[in-house]
């Protein structure tokens, strides 16, 4: 299938989770390849590994010259329909942060028509497996094997919380519904959000519960779904085209990072 096409240019505004002011960003289809990110109109940030700066609790991209924090939701929503060739222009460093998943970016998809009626299958294939382990705390990696069904993922979550425990979500490209991760929100320990002024904005964990209701008794793994999927679209390849099965173990952004950089090496 295709990418999805812009037919005119989109709009969309919610508050932003590091100013706290409303962020406004226009979507707009360009004839180059890729995803590119810019601030009020200036130089043009790609979104692949090599704009990455940090990967310290979001995903942020850089040109030396403007940097566009926490893509990751974004990223998402756009490998989930199948969007490319598209500019995004914000009003601030940050993309428009919502609820803290990518239901915003759904909504807006959907409105414009731009989500497809049956879901895309995989064209790509990967070559051989991968396997990224965290040299400091060897008991986190992301594994990647070749498969011959659609992209599938899994992420396993160890916790020492009475709500989270041991929890692990799988989703799988034409099995699951978009939906089953698109609207799974980010989570922070309520201490952190009560320190960061978030509490009541963010879902936060205290010692025995959380600080709202969730949505799914898994949200927490399902969002780091959601987050490696935004991640891995920074290879330049969209990962939901690539037949292949990840599996993650306690990873986060920044072993999403290598493995979106050894999938580009692999030259799919």
């Amino acid at each position: 299938m295709s990418s999805s096409l812009l037919k005119e240019n989109i709009d969309l505004e919610s508050k932003g989770l590091i100013s706290r002011q409303q962020i406004k960003a226009e979507i707009k289809a360009n004839e180059a390849a890729g995803i590119r990110f810019s601030v009020n109109g200036s130089e043009l940030v790609p979104a692949n590994v090599d704009s990455i700066s940090s990967t310290q609790r979001n995903t942020v991209l850089s040109n030396g010259v403007n940097t566009i924090c926490l893509t990751e939701h974004f990223m998402a929503g756009a490998a989930l329909i199948n969007l490319n060739h598209v500019d995004v222009d914000l009003s601030d460093e940050e993309l428009p942060f919502g609820d803290g998943s990518s239901k915003l970016w759904l909504d807006l998809f959907k409105e414009k028509n731009l989500v497809p009626g049956e879901a895309f299958n995989s064209s790509l294939s990967l070559k051989e497996e991968i396997k990224i382990v965290d040299p400091e705390k060897p008991h986190r990696y992301i594994i990647a094997k070749p498969s011959d069904e659609n992209f599938k993922a899994t992420y396993l979550m160890d916790w020492n919380h009475p709500k989270i425990g041991k929890q692990s979500f799988t989703w799988q490209l034409g099995v699951n519904p978009i939906e089953d991760i698109t609207d799974a929100r980010t989570f922070s320990t309520e201490m952190e959000n009560q320190m960061l002024g978030l509490s009541g904005w963010i879902v936060g964990i205290t010692e025995d519960d959380f600080t709202m209701p969730l949505r799914f008794a898994d949200e927490p793994s399902r969002h780091k779904v959601l987050d490696l999927i935004g991640d891995l679209y920074l290879s330049g390849i969209n990962p939901l085209l690539i037949k292949m099965e990840i599996i993650s173990n306690q990873g986060g952004h920044h072993l999403n990072s290598l493995l979106a950089k050894a999938i580009r090496e692999q030259n799919i």
